[in-house]
């Protein structure tokens, strides 16, 4: 698991959040954490999340759980953590894209796509911004949506301003925009790793059948479009593809590309803390693109209380960064 060739990093490499309350009938969908956008934003430094050729970058974290204090202002009234109860735990799940060969094709691919996209254009390199030349990511669809890391020079906390973190899209002939997600929200799995698999089609076990879309790259496909040298479709040879189909063979994988195993969000682990869990949890996590999702709530392990909401704090000190 260990990785010797560490990519250097700026010197400030710890991260403090904050949720907000937390249900205690099922999870919270807390904001997703966008650290590469964090270190830049207290370092005053650009940090990537890929190599200048598309390589996604892993960010290896010590993510620690603390609890929320409560504070009183009532006269008689004194502070708290976990609502004065014994019973409480807070529970934190962490998600991130795979650690997998499909994300990190995708993700070159779709650099090179972005490339290509600029060049067919004549977009030159000197014209582009400053910061352009890798992607920046979004976790599953809105730029933006990512919680705001704390600055403690007032007692409790405050969110940093931070700076604009311009997110990259990709853009084919008169197609919308699309934004380079490492997962999908709702029932279209527009991630980049089933776009990515789109692209290249999956040629299925025993397929006999005479429709070429059930096998072949979708025409549609945004990085197929970027790649081609005309920004068109590539013609296909019908004759290797029945020799294809007739060569069989059964992958031991999950072959679906849309809202398959190679597009799901996989658990980087799960954090508890309060009843006899104890005060603080850290757990080491290796986080593709240094983007992480976060789903939290309360549990208790008596009759427990709907009222008691508090959300907890999250500590992410950034150990190392190596390419995929």
């Amino acid at each position: 698991m260990a990785k010797t060739s560490m990519i250097k990093l700026p010197t400030n490499r710890t991260l403090y959040y904050e949720t907000g309350d937390l249900s205690t009938a099922g999870y919270t969908g807390v904001s997703p954490i966008n650290l590469v956008r964090d270190l830049a934003a207290i370092n005053r430094h650009n940090v990537a999340h890929t190599t200048s050729k598309g390589v996604p970058l892993v960010y290896r974290c010590a993510v620690t759980i603390l609890p929320k204090i409560r504070i009183e202002t009532g006269s008689g009234n004194y502070s708290d953590v976990f609502h004065q109860d014994a019973e409480m735990v807070q529970v934190a799940d962490f998600q991130s894209a795979p650690n997998t060969w499909v994300l990190r094709n995708a993700m070159v691919k779709a650099h090179a796509a972005r490339e290509n996209m600029f060049k067919q254009q004549g977009v030159k390199k000197s014209e582009r911004g400053a910061y352009s030349k890798t992607i920046r990511p979004v976790w599953d669809g809105t730029p933006g949506s990512f919680l705001t890391p704390k600055h403690y020079e007032t007692s409790g906390g405050a969110d940093m301003t931070m700076g604009t973190w311009d997110y990259t899209a990709l853009k084919a002939d008169d197609g919308d925009l699309n934004h380079i997600k490492l997962s999908y929200a709702g029932i279209t799995d527009d991630s980049i790793m089933a776009i990515y698999l789109a692209s290249r089609g999956q040629i299925r076990p025993d397929s006999n059948t005479l429709d070429d879309n059930d096998n072949q790259p979708a025409d549609s496909n945004i990085l197929r479009q970027l790649l081609s040298p005309t920004l068109g479709i590539s013609s296909k040879d019908d004759d290797v593809v029945a020799l294809a189909r007739d060569e069989q063979d059964n992958p031991p994988y999950d072959l679906t590309v849309s809202q398959g195993d190679a597009s799901h969000p996989v658990l980087l682990g799960r954090q508890m803390i309060g009843g006899r869990a104890g005060l603080t949890s850290t757990e080491i996590y290796d986080i593709p693109c240094g983007i992480m999702n976060i789903t939290a709530l309360n549990v208790f392990m008596d009759g427990g209380a709907s009222n008691r909401n508090i959300g907890l704090n999250i500590k992410v000190e950034v150990l190392g960064a190596y390419e995929m």
